[in-house]
């Protein structure tokens, strides 16, 4: 049970103070963590999604359309799911490391069954995609960084790779 509920059982904390602490929450780092908004385009890091049932759900978190950064070290995963979302949610898809080439396929058989097209680029580095992430956002759009894979082709883990994520879009 969350600290808040118990105070409120007790009878210690009132709608005040519930409004104070919600309106206060920051979030977590690396799960949808908003980064900062740039020329109308909010951009997002959700490290933490190293599966396609991950970043699906972070997929569907947003009514905008999405530019989708992913791509990562091969768990050996079946990308097939996460291809109907992407088409229904991306406008541009930027893919990065080893899991590229079978996100790409996944995605292109899905185009294939529904005739529908979005965009695809390959890059070789984190730095690449947000690179091209701000060059092709458009205003009202989400650059969603949401891997789909782990971090271990590039990164110790998801919370260096988010970091670095973050260093890049603060550096725009």
């Amino acid at each position: 049970m969350h600290v808040l509920q118990l105070l409120l059982l007790c009878g210690i904390a009132d709608t005040d103070v519930q409004v104070k602490a919600i309106s206060n929450f920051k979030g977590v780092p690396h799960r949808l963590e908003f980064v900062r908004e740039i020329d109308g385009v909010k951009w997002y890091n959700d490290s933490i999604g190293t599966s396609p049932t991950r970043t699906i759900a972070g997929l569907n978190s947003f009514d905008e359309k999405i530019v989708l950064i992913a791509g990562g070290y091969d768990k050996h995963l079946d990308y097939t799911p996460i291809a109907k979302p992407i088409l229904n949610n991306v406008s541009t898809l930027i893919l990065v490391g080893a899991t590229s080439k079978k996100i790409k396929e996944a995605v292109e058989n899905e185009m294939k069954k529904q005739n529908k097209r979005i965009e695809i680029i390959e890059c070789e580095t984190l730095n690449e995609t947000v690179s091209i992430a701000k060059k092709i956002a458009k205003k009202g759009e989400i650059v969603l960084f949401s891997p789909a894979s782990a971090s271990f082709d590039m990164y110790k883990n998801f919370e260096e790779r988010g970091d670095c994520f973050k260093n890049l879009v603060n550096s725009l």
